[in-house]
């Protein structure tokens, strides 16, 4: 029931959303025609076509999209602590994550998670209202110099580490147990549902492997859409809604 609510009230940064073309519809997923009114790119090819979809917390219109939000991602300090997963500057072994409004640090045998709000954010540093497993609210500066790989991340109010590195990318998010009864509700393609949670977990799960499905599925049976839950290998245990509707997958955690 835990997983359920938390899959349910869980506010996404963004969605992906996969569909597969005309001919691969035909022959991989089974799903039906593209209709009158759909987006063009379902009217042939054979390979999958992605588009990240805005999620609720976008605070422009779509029409703005572009340039603007790669200008306000750029100065977002926010933005760069959630875009991956960091590690202590002098000992690898520890790892730090932030994502959603869960902080989760790893000293590789204890893990020390914590909620936090941001409260100020700009180029370069971004304020936290950080509270810890005990009830403890302590304000939090992060500062983040360099670009890339070169980044140095620091926060004296941290509880493993004040400076930090990112950590190496692990690549693509792999999908496991799922099984034939929940692949023969979504058109039956895994390659598509693995496409679309890899894409979307690698971007906002830092330091997951792994998606396992949970083995719950929700079907409406009025929209006919299909959701169930993956539960992600990330020190936070993220756990991640997909959906199936009109023959595209669609992402949120």
């Amino acid at each position: 029931m835990e997983k359920r609510h938390r899959a349910v009230a869980a506010v996404a940064a963004g969605a992906v959303a996969v569909a597969l073309g005309a001919g691969a519809a035909r022959s991989c997923a089974g799903t039906s025609e593209p209709t009158a009114g759909s987006d063009p790119r379902d009217a042939g090819g054979s390979t999958a076509w992605v588009e990240v979809v805005p999620g609720t917390g976008s605070s422009g219109d779509a029409e703005e999209g572009g340039a603007g939000a790669a200008a306000e991602e750029a100065t977002s300090c926010a933005a760069e602590l959630e875009s991956r997963e960091w590690m202590g500057a002098e000992d690898a072994s520890l790892r730090m994550t932030a994502s959603g409004g869960r902080l989760v640090e790893t000293d590789g045998t204890d893990t020390y998670t914590s909620s936090y709000v941001v409260t100020s954010d700009g180029d370069g540093s971004c304020g936290l209202a950080v509270t810890r497993a005990d009830g403890t609210v302590v304000q939090a500066t992060v500062t983040i110099e360099g670009e890339g790989d070169d980044e140095r991340l620091t926060c004296e109010q941290l509880q493993t580490a004040f400076d930090w590195v990112p950590a190496p990318r692990d690549g693509e998010v792999r999908v496991t147990d799922v099984d034939d009864a929940y692949l023969s509700l979504v058109g039956g393609s895994e390659d598509a549902l693995d496409l679309a949670v890899s894409l979307w977990a690698s971007e906002h799960v830092p330091g997951a492997s792994e998606a396992a499905f949970d083995g719950e599925v929700y079907l409406d049976t009025r929209t006919g859409s299909v959701t169930a839950t993956f539960t992600c290998d990330d020190p936070g245990r993220t756990i991640l809604s997909v959906t199936w509707a009109d023959g595209a997958f669609s992402v949120t955690g």
